[in-house]
């Protein structure tokens, strides 16, 4: 208990303000968007053929893009996992968002001060560039960042990046919101909506949920990989923003849902909680009309 309360002493010092709720959060941001970056780019499929010494052959993209378990599922589960392991990793230290969305989210329900917004957006971009140029270097190729061709059903990707990401966002809040939540699989659901929304993007072009984790690759790749790469961000951060909205305006905790301020303003009947009323008024006298 002694150690709890020199901890909270600690952080409300001059320094310890700064430390913890400035510089320990743009860390952690460009820390945690490095790793996912760097973790999915390692994993990613080779850009040019790659030749495997103990098998004696060499296997193509066109063959790993022919194999769903391959193409399709490794990927997902691979940032869903990631996605898992961050956010455990940093739940004791700090509420991470490595992720410009989830960033949105946060700014919507108010979670996030607005002068940090931008500062944690810049971060994330940093620790996307930072992780995918090692990568590069390691792998001794070319990355291949999120590509819209120009033959590609845009509204289709707009809307279900839309969706996905604010599926994400839905999870996140009610997760990070909710002071009294206990659920120990939250960081897991979270990371199972990432596995989700690639899968169900997958097949139409879609399926980023994360524009900086695509920032990074496509800085290093340059040329096509910019190819509408604004319809992630834009389509990300409105799925971000309206999801927040409709979790913030019904489902959040009873003292900070929206629709029930609606009207009220800053009146208060009683300090006294309803139920406490009730069984005061039934302790008095009965009017005899």
């Amino acid at each position: 208990m002694g150690n709890k309360k020199n901890e909270i002493q600690w952080k409300e010092t001059p320094k310890g303000k700064i430390f913890f709720q400035l510089l320990l959060p743009l860390l952690a941001e460009f820390f945690t968007t490095f790793l996912h970056t760097f973790w999915g780019s390692m994993a990613g499929i080779p850009s040019t053929p790659t030749h495997f010494s103990a098998l004696n052959r060499t296997v193509t993209t066109q063959e790993w893009a022919a194999d769903y378990l391959l193409s399709g599922l490794v990927p997902a589960m691979q940032a869903g996992f990631a996605v898992w392991m961050l956010i455990v990793g940093f739940f004791k230290i700090c509420v991470v968002h490595f992720n410009p969305a989830i960033s949105v989210g946060f700014l919507v329900s108010g979670d996030l001060s607005f002068k940090l917004f931008l500062p944690y957006v810049i971060m994330q971009c940093m620790g996307a560039i930072f992780a995918a140029f090692i990568a590069q270097t390691l792998r001794g190729e070319m990355l291949v960042p999120f590509y819209i061709s120009d033959d590609a059903n845009i509204p289709a990707i707009f809307f279900c990046e839309v969706i996905t990401t604010g599926i994400i966002i839905f999870y996140t809040l009610a997760m990070v919101v909710d002071k009294s939540y206990d659920q120990a699989t939250g960081p897991l659901a979270i990371g199972m909506t990432v596995f989700q929304g690639i899968l169900a993007g997958k097949w139409i072009g879609a399926g980023c949920l994360n524009p900086a984790r695509w920032f990074g690759p496509a800085v290093m790749a340059g040329g096509k990989a910019w190819n509408y790469h604004w319809v992630l961000w834009v389509a990300d951060c409105v799925g971000a923003a309206i999801f927040a909205v409709f979790y913030m305006s019904f489902f959040a905790p009873a003292d900070r849902v929206w629709v029930m301020k609606i009207g009220t303003g800053n009146k208060t009947s009683s300090n006294k909680p309803e139920d406490q009323e009730l069984v005061e008024r039934k302790k008095e006298p009965s009017s005899p009309l």
